[in-house]
C-alpha cells in the first residue's frame, strides 16, 4: 500500500528577534485558520486510500494542515490528494489549492478560502486611526522542511479575501462581485439579476452563492 507522506511543519512564535523562538502546540486563536479548532476529517487519496486526521485550513498560505500528536504537518505531495471531508464540507484539490465544493452539479460552484495579513491601524496624534490594507509579511524560517508561524504579532490582522469559482465543462472561471458573475453568463443575465434582487442577494454570503449556484443549474437545465 502506498504510504501517506507528510512534510513536518515546526510551529514557532516570533519573540523579538530571529534568533529567539519558542515552540507552541496551540493554534486555537490563529485567525488565519478556517476553523477555530482542528477537526476530525477524512482524506481521500487519488489512489483510493482513505485516512482520518485532525484537520484545519490555513487561508493565508492556502494549505491543509494536520495535527498529528501535537505536530503540525502538511502534504509533501498535495497533488496526490483527491478530496477532503470536514464536517459536511467537501474540499477538492485543484492545482494544489483546496476549493470547497458548495454546489456539486454539472455546473459546479466552489469557494477558494483566501486571506491576507495586514497591519492593524495605528493611532494618530489626533486620536484617529490610520488603516492600511497592504500585505504584511509574517516572519518565518525555512530550512529543510517548511516552517510556518501560526501565531501572529498583536499589530497584525487577517483580512478575508474569498474567491468564488464556477466550473462548466473543463473551464474554471472566477468571480467576487455581482458584476463579475453576470459577465460569466450573459445569456442568462436578466434572470440571474432578477433572482439576486428578489433574494436580496449578498456576494459576501457563502450561503447565497450556493443558492445562486443551484438556481443557475436549474435555469440552464444542468441538473
Amino acid at each position: 500500500m502506498r504510504r501517506f507522506f507528510y512534510s513536518v511543519i515546526s510551529v514557532f512564535i516570533l519573540t523579538g528577534s530571529l534568533s529567539a523562538f519558542a515552540q507552541t502546540g496551540s493554534v486555537s486563536s490563529a485567525t488565519q485558520f478556517l476553523y477555530k479548532d482542528f477537526i476530525k476529517g477524512v482524506v481521500l487519496m487519488k489512489n483510493g486510500d482513505k485516512y482520518s486526521s485532525s484537520l484545519n485550513y490555513n487561508m493565508v498560505d492556502e494549505e491543509m494542515i494536520f495535527n498529528k500528536n501535537g505536530t503540525y504537518m502538511t502534504f509533501e505531495k498535495p497533488e496526490d490528494v483527491d478530496t477532503i471531508f470536514i464536517y459536511k464540507q467537501k474540499f477538492v484539490n485543484i492545482e494544489d489549492v483546496y476549493f470547497e465544493v458548495i454546489v456539486n452539479k454539472p455546473v459546479a460552484f466552489f469557494i477558494q478560502h483566501k486571506s491576507k495579513y495586514a497591519s492593524e491601524g495605528t493611532t494618530t496624534a489626533y486620536g484617529m486611526t490610520s488603516q492600511t490594507n497592504a500585505r504584511t509579511n509574517i516572519t518565518s524560517l525555512k530550512a529543510g522542511n517548511r516552517i510556518r508561524t501560526l501565531e501572529m504579532p498583536d499589530d497584525v490582522k487577517v483580512v478575508p479575501e474569498p474567491v468564488y469559482w464556477v466550473r462548466e465543462g473543463n473551464e474554471l472561471k472566477k468571480f467576487k462581485t455581482q458584476k463579475q458573475f453576470l459577465k460569466l453568463f450573459p445569456s442568462k443575465e436578466a434572470e440571474l439579476k432578477e433572482f439576486i434582487k428578489s433574494n436580496n442577494g449578498s456576494f459576501d454570503s457563502f450561503d447565497f452563492i450556493a443558492k445562486l449556484g443551484f438556481y443557475y443549474n436549474e435555469l440552464s437545465g444542468s441538473r
